[in-house]
């Protein structure tokens, strides 16, 4: 670390972890049994919308995986440690409250989810990158990616009149904004730190980037290319609406970090959500 003490590096992300708690106990903490109308699923919602959730279900279900993989990586850090447990707190409330929609409007039974999810945790996810810098830098551009994920698919729900979902999914979405803000300040304070090391791992990050999970999810090429043709995530919005504005946000550009060395084709073309 070239700018301040450790201690006082841990105290800022601390800080972070505080503001974020109070708030979270402030503003957002929600029920999944009482703040959901229940009462108001469509059962004629699309079975693509079906399957995007069931999709991002899926992902989420590796939840012990991001958890303790992470944790055991941050152990030493007391504020991204507790961060990482609060997410995980949150991370199985979006899992539960999309399982309780499937099952609720009719579009699985539960002992598919359950099949599914057995099928699913037969594989393992795996850290994408090595260190805590590298993998703040990681979060900060999927958990927004996911946050956009869950506003686009709401915007699907409410055409096809299910304030049931429609609900849900905004709850989930601001707990994903929430998520974001907190890796933003993170990869802010490792900045402040050490520019040139932070922005080298931020290209190394984009070039390698992927969502979490989707070569371990069962028939992800159909998943993902539903998702694209639901307009819910793609190449162009990963470019459009994440990347240049985190870049922008973190007083970088795409031109910067290409310019720290070769050009890759990581850089060049956003990451595929169907790959």
């Amino acid at each position: 670390m070239k700018g301040s003490s450790n201690a006082e590096f841990e105290n800022r992300f601390y800080e972070l972890y505080i503001d974020f708690f109070n708030r979270a106990e402030a503003e957002r903490r929600w029920n999944v049994q009482k703040d959901i109308p229940w009462d108001q699923c469509n059962p004629q919602v699309s079975d693509a919308i079906a399957l995007i959730v069931e999709s991002f279900c899926a992902v989420e279900l590796f939840l012990p995986d991001y958890t303790s993989k992470i944790l055991h990586l941050i152990r030493k850090s007391r504020g991204r440690a507790w961060f990482q447990a609060n997410w995980g707190y949150e991370e199985s409330k979006h899992s539960l409250v999309l399982e309780e929609w499937l099952v609720r409007s009719g579009k699985r039974s539960t002992k598919e989810i359950r099949d599914f999810a057995g099928a699913v945790l037969e594989r393992e996810w795996e850290l994408p990158f090595s260190t805590p810098r590298q993998m703040m830098i990681y979060t900060t551009f999927q958990e927004l990616s996911t946050g956009l994920n869950y506003k686009n698919l709401r915007r699907k729900v409410i055409e096809q009149g299910d304030k049931a979902l429609a609900t849900a999914l905004s709850f989930v979405a601001r707990d994903e904004s929430a998520h974001y803000q907190f890796f933003q300040d993170g990869v802010k304070l490792y900045l402040q730190e050490d520019r040139d090391g932070t922005l080298e791992d931020i290209k190394k990050v984009l070039e390698g980037f992927r969502m979490p999970a989707q070569d371990l999810i069962p028939n992800w090429e159909v998943r993902g290319q539903t998702i694209i043709g639901e307009k819910v995530f793609s190449d162009r919005i990963f470019y459009k609406d994440i990347m240049r504005p985190i870049l922008a946000i973190l007083g970088t550009s795409r031109d910067e970090l290409q310019a720290l060395g070769k050009t890759t084709p990581g850089l060049a073309t956003p990451p595929s959500v169907a790959r």
